[in-house]
């Protein structure tokens, strides 16, 4: 399978997919090589075909793969509704997101599709924003960590007083979202906040516990002490941190699974990047979204029911919040995020300049400092692991 990169107009191209996964670096050396030394013994030998003109070499057929996915999306979405629910028959179910509100930003992005699942699922999705695919990204490249598309998401879920809000990167493999603290019995909602990086592999965490127990989570390098805590102690769950990138985390969830020793139901970047062994381990945001849509319809259903409960019997309600679920995750107090660019764009000088850093953070720790200066930083402590 090809589809889009999420790269800027400027700067699009491809990425490649089989069975196995995505195309490393590698794979892509190798594919360019293979085809540069095919094309040129087919021109060698006179038998190139040309690229354009009447005699030119094109698809045979063209296959629109979008009705298969959106079914595929649509199933999982009502299998998710319905999950730990034996009264629920899924063949009954034709609008499982029935009473929802919903805010999707895809960003002028691929994902803008997803509207029109979520409407056909029976969701509200009329103050959605950035549904007409753009590649030149009037509003900014898409970014759901970014703090102008969740300020714009938040807004927009205050005043429609939405569910929750859904936020896609460019290629839709990245999800983020918005989710408010405060729902009164009433059914209105108030204080929205993010659910990206550590909350959001907290919260998958909350439904893999209960659907997948004992199962492990990999995920990369900067996740929080707290969230390994969370994982591990709260839940029930393994955790393994690993290189950063998506592709990493990929690789090592596979490999773990592979062994037949493990079960890594999920491999998941901070960035929004999740892959989950159920869908293939495709990154793909629009699964992820699937996965916290079919919990919030499940609570949200529940939570009806408890609530007439509670006032036919005088009793205080059930907290309505998806956040109340990972309300024992101990949040890192301070969290900055630094970007360099490296002045030659080179990879040899990113690493070169990373792995000097490096060794100053190991020093540091270790109290290797030169002469003169302090002895350790306070505080610091190497985690060896990563």
């Amino acid at each position: 399978m090809v589809s889009a990169s999420h790269l800027p107009e400027d700067k699009n191209g491809l990425k490649f997919f089989t069975k196995d996964g995505g195309f490393t670096g590698i794979d892509i050396d190798r594919l360019i090589d293979g085809a540069a030394s095919q094309a040129r013994m087919w021109h060698g030998i006179g038998v190139l075909p040309p690229s354009s003109g009447t005699g030119a070499v094109d698809c045979s057929e063209h296959v629109d793969f979008m009705p298969h996915y959106c079914r595929t999306l649509k199933n999982a979405m009502i299998d998710e509704v319905c999950a730990g629910v034996p009264e629920c028959d899924t063949s009954d179910v034709p609008l499982p997101l029935g009473g929802l509100r919903v805010v999707l930003n895809a960003g002028n992005g691929a994902g803008y599709f997803f509207a029109d699942l979520l409407r056909e699922l029976g969701a509200d999705v009329s103050s959605s924003i950035g549904l007409n695919p753009d590649g030149t990204f009037p509003s900014g490249v898409p970014n759901p960590e970014r703090r102008s598309m969740i300020d714009e998401t938040t807004r927009l879920c205050e005043e429609s007083d939405a569910d929750v809000g859904v936020m896609f990167d460019t290629d839709a493999d990245r999800s983020g979202f918005v989710l408010p603290r405060t729902v009164r019995p009433d059914g209105t909602r108030s204080n929205y906040e993010p659910l990206h990086r550590n909350r959001l592999i907290a919260l998958l965490g909350v439904i893999f516990s209960d659907s997948s127990p004992g199962c492990t989570f990999v995920t990369d390098s900067v996740t929080s002490e707290g969230l390994a805590d969370f994982l591990e102690y709260d839940l029930g769950l393994n955790h393994v941190r690993y290189l950063k990138g998506y592709a990493n985390v990929i690789g090592r969830a596979r490999e773990l699974t592979a062994t037949g020793k493990v079960n890594a139901e999920v491999a998941i970047e901070t960035s929004g990047h999740c892959a989950m062994r159920e869908n293939g381990y495709l990154d793909d945001g629009t699964y992820t979204a699937v996965k916290v849509l079919g919990l919030l319809a499940r609570v949200s259903r529940a939570n009806a029911e408890e609530v007439a409960d509670a006032e036919e019997k005088k009793k205080a309600p059930p907290p309505a919040s998806l956040l109340e679920l990972i309300s024992d995750l101990t949040e890192m107090g301070e969290e900055t995020e630094l970007r360099m660019n490296v002045l030659d764009g080179t990879l040899d000088t990113t690493r070169s300049i990373f792995e000097r850093m490096a060794a100053k953070v190991e020093e540091a720790c270790a109290g290797k400092h030169p002469a003169g200066a302090a002895a350790a930083v306070p505080g610091w402590t190497l985690d060896e692991e990563n």
